[in-house]
């Protein structure tokens, strides 16, 4: 079993995985991303996200949410960047 999944009603915690649900595109980001909670505002209204192409991003509450016990990552390759 995956120890950092959560059931999907769980709240998100510190050090857990958290799935994209909006694209985040300044990020080169999009839905079903997967990236692992740093910090949580306000008791949940907001969290800093660290993602696998080292973006940090501050995400509302409805922007992300837990990685599920019954999913699987899936790896895609990055877009390259606009300087080459």
């Amino acid at each position: 079993m995956n120890t950092l999944a959560e059931p999907l009603d769980a709240p998100l915690a510190e050090h857990r995985q958290a799935v994209l649900t909006a694209d985040q595109p300044q990020a080169e980001l999009i839905v079903g991303d997967v990236g692992v909670v740093v910090f949580i505002h306000g008791e949940g209204a907001a969290y800093e996200v660290e993602f696998p192409n080292r973006a940090v991003l501050t995400l509302e509450a409805d922007q992300v949410r837990p990685l599920g016990m019954e999913e699987i990552l899936h790896v895609r390759p990055q877009p390259p960047s606009p300087s080459g």
